[in-house]
């Protein structure tokens, strides 16, 4: 197959560099590589873009979708600003520009960097990418400081807040109660402590048209605007009434460090012990009572005991039922 000699402009930003480094953004990376192939006469120029994705990862779609092209022999020329702008990993990046890129034909420029491997004088490249990697080692650990110091001044730093609150609009570490959405809570706890399975509490809920937490924001803000959401904006999950359940956060005190990365290199959240938990006494407006907390614990932990105990027969394992379809 032919190529179509298309030059790649290639584009990433992070969350992290947005916060750090106006001068990285997504249009001005744009405006440089095109003035950059408006100079060099590179022609037929495609955009692929990565607006929020980690330089320590290439699961991006932009850059996935670049790799199809590449298969597919579209690819002439791949264009970035920088080196850290295809990625932070050395031995990652290393391969694409050292082996993959040229084995497919495919020259690579890294405008800011001089580096471009038609003219083979790349020599300071793979220091580059390992300070590049350092760097971005370096600000993960100051990000993870940061959020630990915010969280033992009792800052909220999720992304959300909680169902039942919102973030406080003059201080986005606080949380303040979101009426409706706290009347819930209260009645879901009171319902489960009254003796309602989870399973009752979610009948209840769709009986009564209460939105779905994800259902509400796609109604409030558009976002989650998925064909199950809107088909079914009653049908709440086990799995949401039993973390509202289990949500220490209702009592007023802010739980933080619950999850931490494996590295920084990978983003997949792991649940931490108890012990590393930061525990934050009265940081916000408590929606229900420690002992109305405390008692819904209590009717958890005694279910999950029932269903854990089994009865065990006195000739289990002994006799066995000839026809057990017919038992």
């Amino acid at each position: 197959m032919k190529k179509s000699n298309i030059t790649a402009l290639y584009c990433r930003l992070s969350r992290e560099d947005d916060r750090l480094d106006t001068s990285s953004s997504i249009e001005i990376q744009k405006q440089l590589l095109q003035r950059y192939a408006g100079e060099q006469n590179l022609s037929n120029i495609r955009y692929y873009l990565d607006d929020g994705y980690s330089e320590t990862n290439f699961d991006r779609p932009a850059f996935k979708q670049l790799l199809t092209d590449i298969d597919n022999t579209l690819i002439e020329n791949i264009v970035v600003k920088d080196l850290s702008r295809l990625g932070r990993d050395y031995l990652a990046t290393g391969y694409y520009i050292e082996h993959f890129f040229p084995i497919n034909n495919v020259r690579f420029i890294a405008v800011n960097d001089q580096v471009d491997t038609q003219n083979r004088q790349n020599d300071l490249m793979p220091f580059k990418n390992i300070m590049n990697e350092w760097y971005a080692r370096d600000i993960s650990e100051k990000i993870r400081i940061a959020y630990k110091t915010k969280a033992i001044n009792g800052d909220f730093t999720g992304p959300t807040a909680p169902y039942g609150y919102a973030k406080d609009p003059e201080n986005r570490n606080h949380l303040v109660i979101e009426p409706k959405q706290a009347k819930e809570v209260k009645e879901i706890f009171e319902l489960y402590i009254a003796g309602l399975t989870i399973f009752r509490i979610i009948k209840y809920l769709k009986e009564n048209h209460v939105l779905t937490p994800r259902a509400l924001t796609n109604k409030e803000t558009g976002k989650y605007n998925l064909p199950f959401t809107i088909r079914y904006p009653y049908d709440w999950s086990y799995k949401t009434i039993q973390a509202i359940l289990s949500n220490e956060e209702y009592t007023g005190n802010l739980i933080s460090n619950k999850h931490s990365t494996i590295s920084y290199k990978n983003k997949n959240l792991l649940l931490n012990t108890k012990e590393k938990w930061i525990v934050s006494k009265s940081t916000h407006e408590a929606i229900i009572s420690e002992e109305t907390y405390q008692k819904a614990q209590a009717v958890m932990l005694s279910r999950y005991r029932k269903k854990a105990t089994k009865n065990i027969h006195l000739f289990m394992g002994i006799i066995r039922c000839e026809n057990v379809e017919e038992h």
